[in-house]
């Protein structure tokens, strides 16, 4: 066995950090799968129950209803990411990759909300859509359009918008960056081609530079359903535990943490009676929504390589 791994040097390189992710990451993931089949509170005994922690999440209606209502919110942040936040991370990628004027200052302006931590972002956005002192009613009011004037942070139905604006403002530059990288490793030849044959700044981009990044376009689809399905400070912040009005603001992540830490049992009794048993069985249905869809992808990717 030495002298095996005598003749593949690379492998020690390779072992710490294949220790540290087995640790962290392999393991903890077959430990919570193991706990999902226990009623436990994360104090008491373990009573091994099987399966009727999954058998109650997908039954129960109050907890079907949450988590339901939690996933919508989560898949609307998701199609609203790639129908409106992607193709402006495009477009934005593109102006600065075709040298625009100022275009240093631009990636610099739109990348630094990066640097904002979250709970000040969701203090800005309160400011903003203050029903009272908000610049969204004061800029309705200044077109003469004062009847479409409201208390958006009281209307449910705006909620995971907001929430969805928060994150697309505090996230855009990232995308926004991956495409530059993107477009910088195209050859320019195909590029000048094209503009020698009179092509122009649209049609550049969508004959030239959209079919060649196109691998990087899937792989951030991908993120973006990942980030989708596991953001939860933005809607913490701004609904707390319960997830705001009526739960307008819920999400995935948020639903695990109320079923984990939260206060009431939708079974009846207080959360903690299950609470570990249940979290985890919720963080196991979640990791398997989230790896499902990235195998999916990865099998994508692969046959359009081959």
């Amino acid at each position: 066995m030495i002298q095996r791994l005598r003749k593949k040097p690379y492998v020690w390189f390779l072992l710490p950090g294949f220790i540290l992710y087995t640790i962290f990451i392999i393991y903890p993931i077959f430990a919570a799968g193991q706990l999902s089949l226990y009623h436990w509170n994360g104090i008491g005994d373990k009573v091994f129950v099987g399966f009727q922690n999954y058998v109650d999440l997908f039954t129960n209606k109050d907890l079907m209803s949450q988590m339901m209502n939690a996933l919508k919110n989560s898949i609307t942040i998701f199609v609203l990411t790639v129908c409106i936040a992607m193709p402006v991370q495009i477009t934005m990628a593109y102006t600065i990759y075709s040298k625009a004027r100022g275009g240093n200052y631009f990636q610099v302006a739109v990348f630094s909300p990066q640097f904002i931590s979250t709970p000040v972002i969701v203090f800005i956005f309160t400011l903003i859509f203050d029903g009272n002192i908000g610049i969204v009613n004061k800029l309705l009011e200044m077109a003469g359009l004062g009847a479409f004037t409201r208390s958006w942070l009281g209307i449910p139905q705006y909620g995971i918008y907001i929430v969805w604006a928060m994150i697309t403002w505090a996230g855009i530059g990232v995308g926004m960056m991956y495409f530059i990288g993107a477009m910088k490793m195209i050859e320019r030849d195909s590029l000048e081609s094209a503009y020698m044959e009179g092509a122009g700044f649209w049609k550049r981009l969508w004959y030239i530079i959209l079919p060649q990044i196109k691998m990087t376009i899937l792989n951030l689809v991908l993120v973006s359903y990942i980030v989708s399905m596991t953001i939860f400070d933005y809607s913490y912040i701004l609904g707390g535990t319960s997830g705001g009005i009526n739960r307008n603001v819920d999400v995935m992540s948020l639903f695990f943490y109320r079923m984990a830490f939260g206060d009431t049992n939708p079974l009846g009794g207080n959360i903690s009676a299950n609470s570990m048993g249940m979290g985890t069985t919720v963080a196991c249905v979640l990791f398997l929504m989230i790896f499902v869809i990235a195998l999916i992808q990865l099998l994508l990717v692969y046959r359009k390589e081959d």
